[in-house]
């Protein structure tokens, strides 16, 4: 007659041996391949706007080069441009101005934010650079490159 710890260790060894068995036959039966038909979703509607296109602009447009570009150069008018809030000292800094929030690298009326200060806001605009100063604060002040 076997002794308990014998009969223990052969019981485990027939359970392994059927546990093995029965993974080996499952995946047998997942080597056939299976395809799965999933339908083709568009998105078509008359007037709407598709919520899964980007309507971001990528790169902003650039002027066509002019013969007679230097003898006209553009004024920024800063009279249009009004800093209504500034959220700094974050990583994504931004400012709103006349009710756009804009953070670096955008451009407005032109002009190419720079920075975003508690202070203020930096602008470049053909070549110059103008400080736009935070609500309630002081003067514009222009810096030539």
């Amino acid at each position: 007659m076997m002794s308990r710890e014998r009969r223990y260790i052969l019981f485990i060894f027939f359970l392994i041996a059927a546990i093995d068995h029965k993974f080996v036959a499952a995946a047998e039966e997942i080597t056939t391949e299976e395809i799965i038909a999933r339908p083709v979703v568009e998105y078509a509607s008359s007037n709407l706007r598709d919520p899964f296109r980007t309507y971001l602009i990528k790169d902003a447009p650039k002027p066509l080069p002019q013969e007679n570009a230097d003898l006209i150069k553009p004024e920024l008018d800063l009279g249009k441009l009004e800093v209504q809030g500034i959220i700094w000292g974050v990583k994504i800094p931004q400012v709103i101005i006349n009710n756009k929030v804009l953070t670096i690298g955008d451009l407005i009326e032109g002009a190419e934010i720079l920075s975003i200060e508690k202070k203020g806001i930096v602008l470049s605009f053909n070549g110059a650079i103008f400080d736009l100063a935070a609500p309630g604060q002081g003067s514009v002040i222009k810096k030539e490159k």
